[in-house]
């Protein structure tokens, strides 16, 4: 049996999410800071990081995708 490694990216597990302000690798479950946006729930590690996306939700929604 073979292992391929491949280092190109990094998966994240199942309840993991990325902030997308500060690009912070999260756990979905232990955020209490989160914002509806497009049907789609964006999870935060802080207020502020939270406040950054308040103010200009349309920049970090573009980055994401």
């Amino acid at each position: 049996m073979s292992i391929r490694r491949h280092n190109h990216h990094r998966h994240g597990s199942p309840g993991t999410v990325t902030d997308p302000v500060c690009g912070l690798q999260i756990s979905k479950y232990a955020t209490t800071v989160r914002r509806e946006a497009g049907g789609t729930t964006y999870h935060f590690c802080s207020a502020p990081c939270a406040c950054a996306f308040d103010a200009e939700p349309a920049r970090y929604i573009a980055s994401i995708r």
